[in-house]
């Protein structure tokens, strides 16, 4: 969901915090900036600062690094647009459940490095803290109401005797499934981990495993009716379970996928400071504990040109007007100007004379 708001009103935000009328935070997010302009055009001196902060720049230096095979391209190709980049967004430490402001479960084409560089923590005062608890548990009993009613509906589906199934009183409910106490709700979804005390990070990263990638789009796929995208509304298609960027696993999911399917994600906090690094092929998604401003680049390792190969594949399959279909890599083109390129060099070196 894209919102209208100039450029001092963001920030502000960003610093002070921003509500709806009911006190729910709002979260706000700028993504990819600049948009057109290149990081290095607009911003010069930033980027030559950046650039020179990056670990292991033999892969990550998007101008020279030798074993970036982006940078293998020849001047007078057209090059795909791999950074820097800038990401500037809201957050608060407790995790929210809904209109958190994060970067839901995706995965990229190639190789990525995301270093925090500015972080601030915006103060809640008591009366939103109060109004959020009151939010949070009508959010939960919403939740356990259309997890009921789904169970219903999935049992009389499966029936074969539909008229029997609706005539019957399932004991299950009770008769109360629209009256849901604080204790009972608290009881049935834990509380999430991080509490508004845990303010010592700027990010919660969760990055999982390529092996583990059947068994992550398998659990999505069981339990897709129990995650909300934009409004807040339930998700009711999915296309690619990871592709579709629609999911973000809570703490109480992350939990589940653990105890039914034995994955769980390399969960860790970033600093300011911290430079992440993330494989291709890893699904990853981020929540933000404080305001914060990430500056990312991507690279291309030579050790994962499998993996860019299969995923360029696989983005070709979606649907044309799928969001993914417009990330282009040009993976090909890399290889074979990198190949010609390490060639070239080697003739050279054979030819000199010691």
């Amino acid at each position: 969901m894209q919102v209208e708001i100039n450029t001092r009103q963001f920030f502000k935000g960003y610093i002070e915090g921003r509500t709806y009328d009911n006190l729910w935070p709002e979260m706000l997010k700028l993504k990819d900036w600049p948009p057109s302009n290149k990081f290095d055009d607009l911003l010069p001196r930033h980027c030559d600062e950046f650039i020179s902060m990056l670990p292991f720049q033999e892969y990550t230096d998007p101008r020279s690094g030798i074993l970036n095979l982006a940078v293998k391209l020849p001047p007078g190709v057209i090059k795909p647009d791999l950074g820097p980049k800038t990401y500037i967004a809201y957050g608060i430490a407790e995790e929210l459940g809904r209109g958190d402001s994060v970067t839901k479960l995706h995965c990229d084409l190639s190789d990525a490095v995301n270093i925090l560089t500015h972080t601030t923590e915006v103060a809640l005062s008591e009366d939103q803290i109060a109004a959020m608890g009151e939010l949070k548990m009508k959010h939960k009993a919403q939740d356990e109401k259309e997890r009921l009613e789904r169970g219903m509906l999935q049992r009389i589906q499966e029936s074969s005797d539909v008229a029997e199934i609706a005539g019957q009183r399932d004991p299950n409910l009770g008769g109360n499934e629209r009256n849901f106490s604080r204790d009972e709700i608290g009881a049935t979804i834990p509380e999430p981990s991080t509490s508004r005390e845990e303010t010592g990070a700027g990010a919660l990263w969760d990055i999982f495993r390529r092996e583990d990638v059947p068994k992550l789009e398998e659990y999505l796929g069981k339990y897709s009716k129990e995650f909300r995208h934009t409004y807040c509304s339930p998700v009711e298609k999915v296309i690619h379970p990871i592709h579709d960027q629609s999911f973000y696993l809570t703490a109480e999911h992350k939990g589940r996928l653990k105890e039914e399917f034995g994955v769980k994600p390399w969960t860790f906090e970033q600093n300011l400071g911290d430079a992440v690094f993330i494989p291709a092929g890893c699904p990853h998604q981020v929540r933000n504990l404080k305001s914060c401003t990430k500056v990312a680049v991507d690279f291309v390792s030579p050790e994962n040109i499998k993996e860019c190969l299969r995923l360029t594949e696989e983005f070709r399959q979606l649907p044309k007007n799928h969001r993914a279909r417009e990330d282009k890599l040009e993976i090909k083109k890399m290889i074979i100007y990198g190949v010609e390129r390490a060639v070239n060099e080697l003739s050279e070196l054979i030819s000199t004379p010691n």
